[in-house]
């Protein structure tokens, strides 16, 4: 299943690297994968160093920590290169095994996600680019194990493939 994912993803990032490129490219569509999971991102460039957009992504590290988002983004570009910093707010699910316990717990509600990366274009402007990442959801909501409030704090490397257009 993960293999197939990935070669839907690497596929579709030619394809969409494959429309010819204008020298004001604006919008930036990848698909992204992590140690096990996977996701997709929209990006529309508003000015050249700022841009807004909307993801959605389920990631995991060997089923013990887990984090499910749909959110929107900003990112800046501070010298209007490949490096980017990122605050996302979205709908969360975090899960992770409790320490002290040995059970899971699953917070879900509000997230803030701070990112940072890199975009790297191959070749021209817009055509085919990776994204090697990483963000750390802050997940705040009702923890399902015993009802209450709680916070957690996720850790979700991941890596783009993507075009522009």
């Amino acid at each position: 299943m993960k293999k197939k994912l990935v070669l839907f993803l690497v596929l579709a990032a030619i394809a969409v690297g494959s429309i010819s490129a204008q020298s004001n490219v604006k919008n930036w569509i990848s698909g992204e994968v992590s140690l096990f999971g996977g996701g997709a991102r929209y990006e529309r460039m508003l000015t050249p160093k700022f841009s807004a957009g909307a993801d959605v992504y389920w990631s995991s590290f060997f089923f013990i920590w887990n984090e499910l988002d749909v959110g929107v983004f900003g990112r800046m570009y501070p010298w209007e290169g490949k490096f980017f910093v990122e605050l996302g707010l979205g709908f969360h699910t975090h899960t992770a095994l409790a320490v002290f316990g040995g059970h899971l717990e699953v917070i879900t509600g509000l997230a803030i996600s701070p990112a940072a990366g890199w975009r790297i274009d191959f070749g021209r402007p817009g055509g085919f680019f990776i994204t090697p990442g990483i963000k750390a959801p802050i997940t705040m909501g009702i923890n399902d194990y015993n009802d209450k409030f709680a916070v957690g704090i996720g850790f979700v490397p991941y890596f783009g493939l993507g075009g522009a257009f």
